[in-house]
């Protein structure tokens, strides 16, 4: 199989409407066309031509990478074989070649680099409150669940974990508390509970997510996907958050690693991408409840995706080389841009009612105590439906199996395609194949799989059957319908507008590139990343809660774009690159060839050139035209150029995303007034205040952490953590130990309740004040709503300021 080679223009235009695989990587160019892998270097195209080079430097193609998302057409015999040719041409892994040699090296630099960045001074920020959540609860998961694991099975202890969606899914108390027993295991500081610990699974999924792009590479090409993983690896968004103990990190990994699966096994029909693409989106559900909005922007997607498919077998306009007159010249080939159409102008419909019933349903919720009661029963009943189903449907599951496996036994199931599939063009219908094709062992594993490792989670080892099933199904879309209404944060329309700029310059301005090229020469998955991308932007401005780490969502797709917008250039300047050193590294020479003399007869079928004309004495030949080289060096410069010049942008815009990215991650990651991006992060002050408890500790009680604190429920996170190994420690004070509040040495308050402490114990308490939280400036905020005969400004304004276009 050939690393490059030349396609006719007509073959611009793929079957079904879109950009043809072959020529998308070109730019619409149809002398430039790349093979779906690994490219061959620069002086294959003109080994493997049979013509003689004429002006080499000027006329020469320049290769670059396809994305095909497209498998080839293949015959019906060899149906069981999809996608293997790659493999079965590819070069041995060891000893690697050169260029595998430098791909590795380039993958695996920037690999290093981001787990570099994530783990250096991983332990230096003090807790965040949320982040203190996570790590107090995982600490109990740990001591609990996992090692007093029988007590929580056979009683319903309140000291055992539970999923609550106040603080997301499972999860990540789960990989925190494994994280804690390994550290403890190889004698970590602190029995290896530390602010560490508790963010190595967020930097390890970080940096795995920065790896991911390195399998599109079949899709967005080997420059472009190394393009994406290094953009994602410096984003000051990716990194920051990487080393922050929230879900959301988890959430972005697991939900790329499920893009990343299922294109591969639409490619390759390997079954273990399809368990890896199952196992990933259960991890991300059971991270989040944000996994909702990611099943409405994905399934609408592969919607569309089915109805195109679907249009593109209804032919309404005659194909090219039939006469087409009139106004149906103006039309389609097929029926699908128009079905698709449609299909988006039915979900709009749909999705506008739907989302104005979920806003009337939190309405109704949270509008009184009653209404809530209500509610709670409602679902407490559904639960409790839906645990004893579930029975009934393993069972009816196992049945069909059963059957399945009777019929293999027996040899009635037939082999190669039949049914549906048979009516599926293969290329024209990737998507449908795929479905229609799919071995029923491959969805069972991954179903079986997926299933299991979501029981394990939400019923935390086994510890809360069948409660925690009931909990994992609904109580996380019910926590999210009530929280519509609360809009935690009360940040306004337009803040991620705001936000994603002021962090991420070379995402956001190639992000937009790469979104008009993802539009202008489209594939399925060019397609997809758009719709990712303007899906999340949309469903998270709609959606009431909006927190700076929710950025991370559109950050992520955003870099994909701006790797797809920047790989033309880097492919030019690279092979620019190769051949200008190539061709320096070897002496240029010229040989002449002799044709072989013609032995027999020309055939009658062959028309021989006529003979030159005599010149007489003094007489000129004719003038003969010369080959119009000129354009075709001209071309290749102003390509060049644009290339540099892009290039040059590129890097301009990459000097402030790395200088926000240092300033926000290693200097300001404790000084919340100077980076928007953080959120009343907890400062440095709260190591003053353990190092004096600890001080205090050691005069009174000789170090042994049972020096008693009152602790004011205000202050409760992040300081449940902080004072997780003192074993006096009176919660909720003084209300928490009444019998003894008169006689505790230290007493830590805070907010509305700090003014009334400092004023009742003025006598016989010294007083300390410090910063426990800070948090940017809000003047961002819209101005106080003025009422008008149109707005009567009934919505509630937590927060107000002078408007974003204010000075």
């Amino acid at each position: 199989m050939k690393s490059f080679e030349n396609k006719p223009k007509e073959e611009i235009t793929a079957p079904d409407g879109l950009v043809s695989e072959e020529n998308v990587k070109g730019g619409g160019d149809p002398t430039v066309t790349t093979t779906d892998h690994v490219s061959a270097p620069a002086t294959e195209l003109a080994e493997t031509s049979g013509e003689p080079e004429v002006e080499e430097t000027d006329t020469q193609i320049w290769p670059e990478y396809t994305e095909t998302d497209i498998p080839a057409e293949q015959d019906e015999e060899h149906a069981e074989e999809e996608y293997t040719e790659a493999e079965q041409v590819a070069k041995p892994i060891w000893p690697p070649t050169r260029e595998q040699l430098w791909t590795g090296i380039a993958f695996w630099g920037v690999i290093i680099l981001a787990a570099i960045l994530r783990f250096w001074g991983l332990g230096d920020k003090p807790l965040h409150h949320d982040e203190s959540l996570h790590a107090y609860f995982s600490l109990i998961l740990m001591h609990n669940n996992m090692e007093n694991w029988l007590t929580c099975a056979q009683t319903a202890a309140s000291s055992c974990y539970r999923y609550d969606p106040l603080t997301h899914g499972p999860f990540q108390f789960h990989i925190i508390a494994f994280i804690y027993k390994v550290s403890q295991l190889i004698g970590a500081p602190d029995h290896g509970v530390n602010t560490t610990t508790v963010r190595i699974a967020a930097a390890s999924l970080g940096t795995v997510l920065v790896g991911l792009p390195y399998f599109l590479r079949d899709y967005i090409g080997k420059f472009g996907a190394w393009l994406a993983c290094f953009l994602l690896a410096v984003s000051p968004s990716m990194v920051y958050y990487s080393r922050f103990a929230r879900e959301d990190i988890y959430m972005a990994c697991f939900t790329l690693l499920t893009v990343v699966a299922v294109a591969r096994y639409v490619r390759d029909r390997k079954g273990w991408w399809l368990l890896v693409a199952a196992l990933a989106f259960t991890l991300s559900y059971a991270t989040k409840e944000a996994t909702f909005l990611t099943i409405a922007v994905f399934g609408s997607f592969l919607g569309a995706l089915i109805v195109w498919e679907l249009g593109v077998r209804w032919q309404i306009r005659k194909v090219e080389g039939q006469s087409s007159t009139g106004w149906q010249k103006y039309l389609p080939v097929t029926a699908a841009p128009w079905l698709t159409l449609g299909y988006f102008a039915v979900m709009g419909v749909i999705a506008k009612i739907a989302l104005g019933k979920l806003k009337d349903l939190s309405i109704y919720i949270t509008k009184t105590p009653a209404n809530t009661s209500i509610a709670d029963a409602y679902v407490a009943r559904l639960k409790a439906n839906t645990v004893a189903f579930l029975p009934w449907l393993g069972m009816l599951l196992a049945v069909v199996i059963a059957i399945l496996l009777v019929r293999e036994l027996q040899g009635k199931v037939p082999t190669g395609r039949h049914g549906l599939a048979r009516r599926v063009e293969r290329r024209r219908q990737p998507v449908l194949d795929t479905i229609l094709t799919m071995p029923w062992t491959h969805w069972f594993f991954a179903v079986v799989c997926s299933w299991f490792v979501f029981i394990v989670l939400f019923s935390v080892l086994f510890t809360n059957l069948p409660n925690g099933i009931g909990d994992g199904i609904w109580q996380g879309l019910y926590y999210w319908l009530q929280q519509q209404q609360v809009a935690r944060g009360g940040q306004p329309w337009y803040y991620y507008f705001l936000l994603i700029p002021l962090y991420e310059q070379i995402g956001v301005v190639f992000g937009l590139v790469g979104l008009v090229r993802c539009l202008v020469r489209p594939t399925r998955f060019r397609l997809f990343l758009v719709y990712w991308f303007i899906g999340n932007v949309f469903i998270y401005t709609w959606a009431g809660e909006k927190m700076p780490w929710l950025m991370i969502h559109m950050t992520m797709p955003m870099m994909l774009l701006a790797a797809v917008a920047l790989e033309p250039a880097v492919v030019k300047i690279a092979q620019a690159v190769k051949e200008r050193f190539g061709h320096s590294s070897q002496p240029q020479t010229v040989e002449a060839v002799a044709p072989a003399p013609v032995e027999a007869e020309t055939p009658a079928s062959v028309e021989t050139a006529p003979e030159a004309p005599v010149l007489e004495e003094g007489e000129s030949p004719l003038p003969v035209a010369p080959v119009p080289v000129a354009p075709a060096r001209l071309r290749k410069r102003l390509a060049l150029g644009s290339s540099v010049a892009t290039v040059v942008l590129a890097l301009l815009l990459l000097i402030p995303t790395l200088q926000n990215m240092f300033q926000v991650t290693f200097v300001h990651y404790a000084d919340a007034p100077h980076e928007m991006m953080i959120y009343v992060q907890t400062t440095t002050d709260i190591n003053t205040m353990m190092d004096k408890i600890g001080a205090l500790d050691q005069k009174l009680y000789g170090g042994k952490h049972q020096i008693p604190i009152g602790l004011v429920d205000d202050a409760t996170w992040p300081f449940a953590w902080y004072l997780r190994d003192y074993t006096n420690v009176c919660f909720n004070y003084p209300t928490g130990c009444q019998s003894t509040a008169q006689n505790i040495p230290v007493i830590i308050t805070s907010g509305d309740k700090m003014v009334n402490m400092q004023y009742q114990y003025r006598d016989s308490y010294q007083f300390h004040q410090y910063h426990m939280r800070t948090q940017w400036d809000q003047g961002y905020m819209p101005p106080p709503c003025k009422v008008t005969p149109t707005n009567a400004c009934t919505d509630p304004q937590p927060y107000v300021g002078v408007g974003p276009g204010s000075g």
